[in-house]
């Protein structure tokens, strides 16, 4: 233990903070509206919106639960400073009258920054300053087909990529995925994620310039759900986090959520 506890740390000075990055459009949210003249949709999509801001603002998933949140969210339109439609099937002709009338948007809001930290601070959360830092997540994935290690030029595991892609945007991290070309993909092995530890994740870390790693570990059960472990090496000794039962895309969110947490309270 205590020689793994030393690995750990070694890896942890290998990737202390180099230099925080400023995360854009903390102040923009985004849902999907149906219509653009539906001043019932309009509403539902700003307060869906407000809420997405109000994650990434503070880093915890957490407030979008919050008892008060409702009253807030009722004044959400106040807070507009702007708002943008983009069509989803934009470019694709459309004939029929339900397909113009009903057509669904990409809704784009940007709130008031000073409003919205004032909410963040009304219901007992602290903002979260835009520098913030770059989080480098390894995730290796085993599944019926064997393993692999998700990456931007890997073959395999689009779908978590895209996830991870997703979550970490809708909760304002600052995502770095590896690339896993061939190189890096012989450099670095299955245990050494696993088990997150080892020099070639630190040497991963120090290329990518990243201030964090969140390495993950994802096998596929029996019964079709995901046994996830988690381990985020950050400052101070590793965070780890175990999830079963679950989808990817829930295992994925639930990590990077806790992730945002442990990252936002040390600002």
């Amino acid at each position: 233990m205590a020689r793994l506890i030393l690995v750990f740390i070694v890896l942890l000075v290998a990737v202390a903070p180099v230099c925080a990055e400023v995360v854009p459009d903390l102040m923009r949210g985004e849902a999907l509206v149906t219509g653009r003249d539906n001043p019932e949709e309009r509403a539902r999509g700003v307060r869906l919106a407000l809420t997405q801001v109000l994650v990434k603002v503070c880093g915890d998933d957490r407030v979008a639960e919050h008892p008060q949140l409702p009253k807030h969210l009722a004044e959400a339109e106040a807070l507009v400073r702007q708002v943008e439609y983009e069509d989803r099937k934009k470019g694709v002709q459309i004939s029929d009258e339900q397909g113009t009338r009903d057509r669904s948007y990409h809704l784009r809001v940007d709130f008031d920054p000073e409003r919205v930290h004032a909410i963040v601070d009304a219901l007992g959360f602290h903002s979260w300053g835009e520098d913030r830092p770059r989080l480098l997540v390894v995730l290796s994935v085993t599944d019926a087909r064997g393993q692999f290690v998700v990456g931007t030029e890997a073959e395999r595991g689009i779908g978590q990529r895209e996830t991870l892609e997703r979550d970490a945007h809708r909760r304002g991290l600052s995502l770095v995925i590896p690339k896993m070309d061939r190189v890096e993909a012989m450099a670095l092995s299955h245990r050494e994620v696993a088990e997150a530890h080892g020099g070639a994740i630190g040497a991963l870390a120090l290329s990518y310039g990243a201030d964090a790693v969140l390495a993950g570990s994802m096998s596929m059960t029996g019964a079709g759900y995901w046994s996830t472990d988690w381990t985020l090496l950050a400052d101070g000794m590793p965070e780890r986090w175990h999830l079963s039962g679950m989808t990817f895309d829930r295992a994925i969110a639930v990590g990077l959520g806790e992730t945002a947490r442990v990252l936002s309270s040390g600002q």
